[in-house]
């Protein structure tokens, strides 16, 4: 179980979908939990996909949570891809849709889930304090994908939110810390000094941009820029499962 999580525009719904990509081209089972309910992502991933009928809140919120549930309301879009499936919130709702439920939900929606897939990707909201999901997954996740923008404002956004995560249950200390979405114009370095980085950087890659616009995220990608940013996914990939 992987949680991507990290600052606002560090690219992390971007990073979990290429991870489980590459992890789903080996064979590989994956699910992916999209955490925003602010702004639900399977309509922004798959704009003409209309299945208003599967949403993560249903499973939550379900009387009686198994893996049935789960189950009927994976997504699973790519007709060439069968190792690959996705969980998130439906067009149009948002933190009222459902009853509130409880952290210990949370933590069995998890363990139901890890007996589904080979791997599964959270792909967290940087709004910890409105979101039950996310900070369970950063407490029962195997590994942390810490991404930061290559700016001040994400080293503001650590310096607020990670005083949130002081329990040792999070285990911050062992976080697989990145910058991310770097222009060429930033000082990823200085960034990954502050914050104690890896070494590892995510470039900004406009074609990465136009599949995200035009909903085509799930394409190879085959410019010079892209393939290496895709060299950087595989390093990350080979840090995170071993």
């Amino acid at each position: 179980m992987i949680a991507v999580w990290g600052s606002p525009g560090s690219g992390k719904t971007t990073t979990a979908i290429k991870l489980a990509l590459n992890l789903s081209k080996n064979k590989k089972n994956v699910i992916v939990i999209f955490d925003d309910v602010f702004c639900p992502s399977i309509p922004v991933l798959f704009p003409l996909l209309d299945r208003k009928e599967k949403s993560i809140g249903k499973v939550l919120t379900s009387p009686s949570m198994d893996q049935k549930i789960i189950l009927e309301n994976l997504i699973s879009p790519i007709e060439d891809n069968p190792y690959i499936a996705f969980l998130g919130y439906a067009k149009g709702e948002n933190p009222l849709t459902y009853a509130e439920y409880t952290q210990e939900r949370a933590t069995d929606f998890f363990i139901l889930l890890k007996h589904l897939a080979d791997y599964i990707i959270v792909d967290c909201s940087s709004v910890i304090t409105e979101s039950i999901i996310t900070p369970i997954s950063l407490e029962m996740s195997d590994k942390v994908i810490r991404l930061s923008t290559a700016n001040f404002k994400g080293i503001s956004y650590f310096n607020s939110t990670l005083p949130l995560l002081m329990d040792q249950k999070f285990k911050t200390d062992e976080h697989l810390k990145i910058v991310s979405n770097i222009k060429n114009y930033q000082a990823e370095e200085t960034v990954n000094s502050v914050i104690k980085g890896s070494g590892i950087y995510i470039p900004y890659v406009d074609e990465i941009e136009r599949q995200y616009i035009e909903g085509n995220l799930f394409e190879d990608l085959k410019t010079k820029f892209g393939k290496t940013y895709e060299k950087v996914i595989q390093k990350i990939q080979q840090e995170v499962i071993n």
